[in-house]
């Protein structure tokens, strides 16, 4: 996956906010595995448009408080 210059931002965002859920080891990991809760694209997929940004977040916030798993 290509990260245009422009999204750059956002990516280390979004890296940041997988942090704040999960162990930092797991991070990579959970980005570029298939994942069962975004339709098996790995979230690294979604990253470079503002709509596959806020699948993740709203994901991330699930696992967050429980409701979803890694």
């Amino acid at each position: 996956m290509k990260i245009e210059k422009e999204n750059l931002i956002q990516f280390v965002n979004l890296v940041n906010e997988c942090c704040a859920v999960m162990d930092d080891d797991y991070v990579a990991e959970w980005l570029t595995a298939p994942n069962s809760d975004l339709n098996m694209e790995p979230p690294l997929e979604l990253v470079g448009d503002e709509a596959g940004r806020q699948k993740i977040y709203r994901l991330l916030y699930f696992i967050d408080i429980g409701e979803a798993d890694l």
